[in-house]
Formats: C-alpha cells, structure tokens, sequence
C-alpha cells in the first residue's frame, strides 16, 4: 500500500514532468496562442456590452459560473474523463482556463443579462449548449482537448444546469437584497 511519502514524489516528479512537457512541446504553439487569444478576447467584448449599471451583479454572476466551471472542470480531469494536451500554464488547474474563465462566464453572463424571462433564459442556455457540444470535437481536431469517457452531449444539460442554477440563485439573493421584509417571517 502506497505511503503519503510516495504519494507525494509521485506529485512532485509529475509536476516536473508537466513543466518539461508545457516548456517543449505546449508554450508559444500555436494552440497556445490561440488559448491567450480565448482568454482575453470574450472580456474584451463584455466590457463593450455589460450593462454598467447592474456591473456588480454582472461580475458576481460571471465569477460564480467561472468558478463552479472550473471545479467542474478539476472533477472531470481528476477522474479522467476528459484531459488536455494543451495548457496556458502549465501549473494551473482547470488546464483550459479561457473556457472555463473567460468564455462560459462571458456569454452566461450575457445571456443572463439579455434575457430576464426564464423561457427565454432556458432557451438560449439550451441552444448555446447544443452548439458547444458541436465545437468541442474542433478542440479535439485542434490537439487541445482529449475525451476519454465523456460525449459533448452530456455537457448540454450541464451547461443549463449550471448557467440556471446561478440565474435562480441570483434571482433570489437580489430580490432579497431589493426587498429586505421579505427574507423575515411574517409577523402576526
């Protein structure tokens, strides 16, 4: 039975591996590149349409899908359902941080924004799923993303469950926030 000792050289030497691997054959490709571009383009654009006025709620929005994508994203890894060939930076956890940071938030957070009718909400979530779900196999193509035991279509009702769950919550937590007498009980 293996020790916490060996457990932990068996990291530290993978993470040597993974810097040896990210400093040949990943930094300055043009995947690489292409993951920078990912990156910084989408908040690029979401400065240009953010409705200033609701930016705090816009930003905590954004940050919760960032960061309940990213643990989702470690989950799927850690158990090896899916893993990435290609890294922004080779110590960082979720590997495909434009994804998971920038480009899930940035176009929940829109669609958050431009659609205040959960039909409608549900919709677009649901048609943005369906259309990641048809671009996952180009970072597959691109030598990006390898799935192991995962289908782009199990990410469908994810990807409307996460971007709806964070909608209700807000929701919820604003309309608390607007109306205090209404998180007391009623008074008799």
């Amino acid at each position: 039975m293996p020790s916490f000792a060996d457990v932990e050289t068996t990291r530290k030497a993978l993470s040597h591996l993974l810097y040896e691997h990210w400093v040949s054959h990943e930094l300055f490709r043009w995947q690489w590149w292409l993951s920078v571009v990912l990156l910084l383009v989408p908040w690029l654009v979401w400065i240009r349409f953010v409705d200033t006025r609701r930016l705090f709620e816009m930003l905590v929005y954004a940050s919760c899908i960032g960061i309940t994508a990213s643990i989702l994203d470690v989950i799927g890894t850690s158990l090896a359902l899916w893993g990435y060939r290609q890294r922004l930076v080779w110590f960082m956890y979720p590997p495909l941080l434009p994804i998971d940071l920038s480009i899930i938030p940035v176009v929940f957070t829109l669609v958050y924004q431009l659609c205040p009718t959960w039909s409608r909400f549900v919709s677009v979530v649901a048609i943005l799923g369906i259309l990641a779900s048809c671009v996952e196999p180009l970072f597959t193509w691109a030598d990006i993303y390898q799935s192991y035991d995962w289908s782009p279509l199990y990410s469908i009702p994810i990807y409307v469950l996460l971007a709806s769950g964070a909608k209700w919550g807000f929701n919820d937590c604003f309309r608390l926030r607007r109306n205090p007498d209404r998180s007391q009980p009623d008074q008799q």
